[in-house]
């Protein structure tokens, strides 16, 4: 979901650019992702939710680069919708004329 079209500006909390410069500096300024995806240059630029939602506090909150920003953000959508997928399959059954 973009920017554009979403909610989410408008749920952060009015300290949000203090709490932002707090995880950069908790961070040195370099990217905290576990995992660098290619084109990660290690500097940070982003301040990210590790765990969705609006916990905007300092355990749920990284710095990372934009590079690793997109790879986490198309990761967890990605999960999302498998999670949702399979919350629309009906579990197989077996036929009720089956021998056993």
């Amino acid at each position: 979901m973009s920017w554009a079209t979403s909610d989410r500006a408008s749920r952060l909390p009015h300290d949000w650019p203090t709490i932002r410069q707090a995880v950069k500096r908790r961070a040195k300024g370099r990217c905290e992702a576990e995992v660098h995806v290619r084109g990660c240059n290690g500097i940070g630029s982003e301040c990210d939710h590790i765990k969705a939602g609006d916990d905007h506090s300092m355990g749920n909150l990284q710095w990372l680069s934009t590079p690793c920003h997109k790879a986490k953000t198309a990761a967890d959508n990605a999960a999302l919708r498998t999670a949702r997928l399979a919350m629309t399959k009906r579990p197989l059954e077996a036929h009720p004329g089956r021998l056993r």
